[in-house]
């Protein structure tokens, strides 16, 4: 089974074999912003396609998570940690998803304002 997630232009595609444990939902200051459903990954698992195009990217506070959002229509895709992060995580915003695809995961509500 693939998911595809798209941003809303097209320019980029992503793609994973299967859905995630569950859904992050965080309340930190840009992710309630952003209002994304973050699927957690090891980089290895999704296959990101640009088409030619880039993305624009952004770092702040801690300088550990790297957002990226498509630089034609502004949607956030997706988000990779950097060598300061503990972890390598590539996360997908679900919500470039068709919702009927991700129905039955479990959203997990993230108190990521409390750090």
């Amino acid at each position: 089974m693939s998911i595809y997630a798209k941003c809303h232009c097209g320019r980029i595609e992503i793609s994973v074999t299967e859905l995630p444990e569950y859904l992050g939902h965080c309340n930190c200051s840009i992710c309630r912003r952003y209002e994304a459903l973050w699927g957690y990954y090891s980089p290895e698992a999704v296959s990101i396609n640009l088409n030619g195009f880039s993305t624009a990217s952004y770092i702040w506070g801690d300088r550990q998570v790297e957002f990226h959002r498509c630089d034609n229509c502004g949607c956030i895709t997706h988000y990779t940690t950097t060598e300061l992060c503990p972890e390598t995580i590539l996360a997908v915003n679900f919500r470039m998803v068709e919702p009927r695809l991700y129905k039955q995961v479990f959203i997990k509500e993230i108190n990521g304002a409390s750090y």
